[in-house]
């Protein structure tokens, strides 16, 4: 049986994190707001992290 090393960065928990933070910010927008506030953030000009 393996023993559990305590992780310093949790990829599963990062992503959940920032897919919540996106569907908060986006609930209220309508699909070409959203549309739009996607691609800024694939851009770069906007930080969800």
């Amino acid at each position: 049986m393996k023993t559990m090393t305590e992780k310093k960065f949790d990829t599963v928990n990062f992503f959940r994190a920032i897919k919540e933070k996106l569907a908060a910010r986006m609930a209220d927008m309508t699909i070409e707001e959203q549309r739009e506030f996607l691609k800024q953030v694939r851009e770069g000009k906007i930080k969800i992290a």
